[in-house]
């Protein structure tokens, strides 16, 4: 007799009561911050770049903070070894602490600028989930190129970032975004087209789609591929 039938279902696996589990795995300050971010990147938005990422192998997960992306990739996809990169140390010793309550083993999470951290070997697949506009224009080419580099071919980048139109929902964001960083900060927004042809020139093969939200934030996911 053949093999078994392979069969393939969509169920919605995790969304909502995976997310809750995240919060509930954390302090009541930092549970509060994870559901503002769950509230933003909610699990429609969470799927799309769950089946752009790969289903197992090393993942880079840049900014990683609380460890709350890593937490619900490694959920939904076993096989993925998540390393997260987050400057802040308090920031990865809870990302530890929230995948040992979720029972979830396997993952890796160092303290240090992405820009510039140590990272050994190369990797299937990386994200940067709204970090990008936060890191000094001038250092953002030169942070893709070294993700570039740490990628293996064909190696997927999951850059989901707000692009810069319509005006409306880019201001909306921008308030939020100061509402959490202070106005000292400098804000680098950039519009979808200009981190699509900085994904090009650095050789990477580039998807991208705008996400609609309830509220108007002007969410854009983009998929770039490194070519052989």
């Amino acid at each position: 007799m053949a093999g078994a039938e392979r069969r393939f279902e969509a169920p919605e696996i995790y969304g909502r009561a995976a997310i809750g589990r995240i919060a509930r795995s954390l302090p009541p300050i930092e549970r509060a911050y994870a559901n503002i971010r769950f509230s933003i990147l909610r699990p429609k938005l969470l799927s799309v770049m769950d089946l752009l990422l790969p289903d197992e192998g090393r993942i880079l997960d840049i900014g990683c903070g609380f460890g709350l992306f890593a937490a619900y990739f490694g959920q939904t996809q076993p096989g993925r070894q998540i390393v997260g990169v987050d400057p802040d140390q308090r920031r990865i010793a809870m990302a530890k602490r929230v995948c040992e309550r979720l029972g979830l083993e396997g993952h890796e999470f160092h303290a240090g600028d992405a820009r510039d951290a140590e990272l050994k070997g190369t990797f299937d697949g990386a994200y940067v989930l709204d970090v990008m506009h936060h890191i000094p224009a001038e250092d953002q080419l030169p942070l893709l190129a070294r993700l570039r580099d740490l990628l293996a071919p064909r190696g997927v980048l999951v850059l989901k970032d707000i692009t810069t139109e319509p005006f409306i929902g880019l201001k909306f964001t921008e308030i939020l975004d100061r509402v959490m960083v202070g106005w000292d900060e400098p804000l680098n927004y950039r519009h979808h087209r200009d981190w699509a042809q900085m994904l090009t020139s650095l050789g990477f093969h580039v998807r991208m789609v705008r996400v609609p939200d309830v509220l108007p934030y002007p969410h854009v996911v983009i998929a770039a591929t490194k070519q052989d």
